[in-house]
């Protein structure tokens, strides 16, 4: 069509597809037929069910719900449908067709925008000419099912008889041990006890219907049906929330906190050994791979230090040469003619391919009882957000504290615990400050590194109050922090000077990341190695 090409007709959706070409674009030319559909379509099913309606309506078998229908006002739902569905036309005729018939690219934005209200109206109009049915079928199966629907009900309430009492003594048991967050444990309580006020009204509101029944009247089907819906879906979310908020509530009487006492990286390889007929000019090449998991650091920093290979044989016989110390070479754990091809007389070995895998060691704080943890393998973005935070909680969570309150930022050992009466108490120092002094099971806070310490009244203010959850604190200076790997606490302490960290050089290395490595990958699997 050319650009002069207009949209005629009596009918606002009689939308002609051609009109894209040098106005309009496609794209919205099809919306907008779509958008007609779509009214077209809605007006059939508002149509179809207002016939309904009046089928039923004259319909013998409707004489058991007229009451409801008259009281409930049945067929005002669907005159507001019809509202609806008339109001989608008004803005499709009064707004859309003007700018398609128009067709000027300048107004894509605001046809789209005219089109954009469209949807909602149609929808809605369905929602609301299908409400009269929803609730005759709900009627229907209230009257058919009476007696298991009274059932459901009855034990929605029997369950909250039996398990609101729990909850509330519960809830009053944590108030009366963490009296300064009572108001918050009301608010956390109050919305289940709302559900279960819910729940007992409604199947109050049902049983005085079925003890008029008794005496010789109608059961309201409608109070019926309501009541028991909203009972059953108030019981409902009251059980969903109910052991929930009961953890939660334990979770206040529960300490745990980790301290990172170690960590190392370890090395999946696969070694390569290459051999060949040393006497014979230009000899095939033959490959065979070793796989080797868990090479230490240090050796494998050795392996590829070398730049080359790290170990050659001139002969199958002849013995091995090593760039590496026999130590080294010796935990690879390899036979070197493993699978020696015939006819090869030399062979030297390199690493091809490999993973790291990062670990650390925890020593667990937990309600007063400290053990140590195997290592315990962990992702790299773990591994080197701590490599400064050996000797330091990486997670705690203090008595008091709910669970989704623990603190993940790193600080000194057993910082979270102080100030709180269940660990300890501030006592003088003798000159004129204070010091935090442990009691019973959390004792060995005082002699972690070794030699006693303590926490200052001024320290523990500073990091509560600038620290405590949002970043981690080391104290001291940047250049001579108290706490964390690069402090004297922690590279002095003979525990952490044993750690296999330590061992490594890991005092001596500013980092310990693998990204050095290029032939590395870290985490995953193994990349591809020709044998």
């Amino acid at each position: 069509m050319t650009c002069g090409t207009r949209i005629t007709g009596a009918l606002a959706f009689a939308i002609v597809i051609g009109l894209a070409g040098c106005g309009l674009s496609e794209g919205v030319v099809t919306l907008s037929k779509s958008t007609a559909d779509s009214i077209e379509a809605g007006t059939k099913r508002v149509d179809a069910l207002e016939q309904e309606y009046r089928d039923f309506a004259e319909s013998p078998d409707s004489a058991s719900l007229r009451e409801y229908a008259e009281r409930e006002q049945w067929d005002g739902y669907l005159a507001e449908a019809r509202t609806k569905i008339e109001s989608a036309k008004a803005v499709y005729e009064g707004e859309v067709v003007p700018l398609l018939e128009r067709d000027s690219s300048g107004d894509e934005y605001e046809l789209r925008s005219a089109l954009s209200k469209i949807p909602p109206l149609v929808a809605g109009a369905g929602r609301s000419a299908e409400k009269w049915v929803t609730r005759r079928d709900r009627l229907v199966r209230v009257r058919e099912d009476l007696g298991q629907i009274l059932a459901d009900c009855e034990s929605a309430l029997t369950g909250l008889k039996e398990t609101l009492p729990g909850l509330e003594a519960k809830a009053e048991s944590a108030k009366q041990g963490h009296p300064a967050r009572a108001a918050e444990i009301d608010q956390l309580v109050d919305p289940l006890k709302r559900l279960a006020a819910s729940t007992a009204g409604n199947a109050g509101s049902v049983a005085a219907e079925i003890n008029k029944s008794k005496r010789g009247g109608d059961v309201d089907l409608g109070v019926v049906a309501d009541s028991c819906l909203e009972a059953s879906r108030s019981w409902a979310e009251f059980q969903e929330g109910d052991p929930g908020l009961r953890a939660k509530l334990t979770s206040l009487d529960r300490s745990f906190s980790r301290t990172l006492i170690d960590m190392k990286q370890e090395y999946d390889v696969v070694v390569r050994r290459e051999s060949w007929d040393t006497g014979t000019l230009f000899s095939e090449r033959h490959q065979t791979d070793f796989r080797v998991d868990g090479v230490a650091q240090t050796t494998y920093a050795a392996l590829v230090g070398v730049g080359g290979p790290f170990a050659v044989m001139r002969s199958r016989d002849s013995g091995i040469s090593l760039y590496v110390t026999r130590d080294q070479w010796d935990a690879l754990g390899i036979d070197p003619v493993s699978n020696w091809p015939s006819g090869d007389t030399g062979a030297e070995f390199r690493v091809a391919d490999g993973k790291v895998r990062y670990f650390h060691k925890y020593l667990v704080q937990e309600d007063g009882e400290t053990t140590e943890t195997d290592w315990t393998e962990v992702d790299e973005a773990m591994f080197q957000a701590n490599v400064g935070n050996l000797g330091m909680d990486v997670e705690s969570k203090p008595y008091g504290a709910f669970d989704d309150e623990k603190l993940t930022q790193a600080a000194p050992p057993g910082m979270a615990y102080v100030g709180n009466p269940h660990y300890g108490r501030w006592v003088s120092d003798g000159r004129g400050g204070s010091v935090w002094n442990w009691i019973g099971p959390y004792l060995f806070y005082r002699t972690l590194f070794g030699s006693p310490m303590s926490y200052g009244r001024s320290e523990w203010t500073s990091w509560n109050r600038n620290y405590r959850g949002s970043r981690p604190y080391y104290g001291g200076t940047t250049y001579a922090p108290r706490w964390g790997t690069r402090s004297r606490t922690v590279q002095t302490s003979p525990k952490m000077r044993g750690s296999e960290f330590a061992q490594g050089g890991g005092f001596r290395r500013p980092s310990m990341s693998a990204r050095t490595s290029g032939s590395i990958s870290r985490g995953g699997s193994y990349g591809a190695s020709g044998k």
